[in-house]
């Protein structure tokens, strides 16, 4: 019981400290932001390990969730740390970059969980990647977005958060087929739903960083709101699902 209700805390202090947050970083960010976003990403790293106990899960798609997770928490760190230096940018969007590997591996092991016959990438996979990541292109030239090796790390990440709701869509989208989890409806709210918002807040989050679009305040609350809820709905996603596939995607 009590594992149950510090996850239920966890979850509703985000409901505290997010618009804390969002009232200290706005604005700029400054150390008040900086220690409150920190306990946010605290907190979503916690559900995804109560979740791990109250259900028992320590499967490899549990373990991969939970490290997507703590790296979505020490990406968190440093892209809010008060420097101009790029270093500090570079790492944490390379944590996220790396977190997000981790999702697919857990999204991966799911899909040959439910369907084993079925090949390592589908075409509509490969569809939603060239869409998405067409899409980040397109919207840099309507921008008239410089060329330089930042963006190609721009659309490096883009096509692993592509691949990572690719990957996400193809996992429910077989349990919609197949029918193998009895949680059906709930592994949609968590997985679907989570990384549609994921995709939503980084797609935000580039408006706001490239696209001229640094004063515009609902966008950023859009941007933070929606990290945030994508974060505690894959953590969620651990009560849902289990894996026995152990290595390979």
């Amino acid at each position: 019981m009590f594992p149950k209700i510090l996850f239920a805390l966890a979850v509703a202090l985000e409901f505290v400290f997010v618009p804390l947050f969002l009232k200290y970083s706005w604005p700029d960010k400054c150390w008040k932001s900086f220690g409150y976003k920190n306990i946010c990403s605290a907190l979503f790293f916690a559900a995804g390990l109560l979740a791990m106990a109250i259900s028992n899960n320590h499967t490899p798609y549990a373990k991969m969730v939970v490290i997507g997770l703590l790296f979505g928490w020490i990406g968190d760190l440093f892209l809010h740390i008060i420097s101009d230096k790029i270093i500090f940018f570079g790492i944490g969007g390379l944590a996220f970059l790396i977190g997000h590997i981790f999702y697919i591996d857990a999204f991966s092991k799911a899909i040959r969980e439910t369907y084993p016959s079925s090949g390592a990438v589908a075409w509509y996979e490969i569809l939603t990647v060239v869409l998405l990541v067409g899409a980040v292109i397109l919207y840099g030239v309507l921008k008239k977005i410089k060329f330089n090796p930042l963006m190609i790390a721009v659309l490096a990440y883009a096509v692993t958060i592509s691949a990572m709701l690719a990957k996400a869509l193809r996992y429910c989208i077989g349990e919609a087929v197949y029918g193998t989890n009895d949680h059906m409806a709930m592994i949609f709210i968590t997985v679907a739903l989570g990384a549609v918002l994921f995709v939503l807040s980084d797609g935000s989050l580039g408006m706001i960083l490239f696209g001229g679009q640094k004063k515009n305040r609902p966008l950023k609350i859009f941007n933070i709101v929606t990290y945030f809820a994508a974060q505690i709905l894959l953590a969620s996603s651990i009560f849902f699902i289990r894996t026995t596939v152990l290595y390979g995607t």
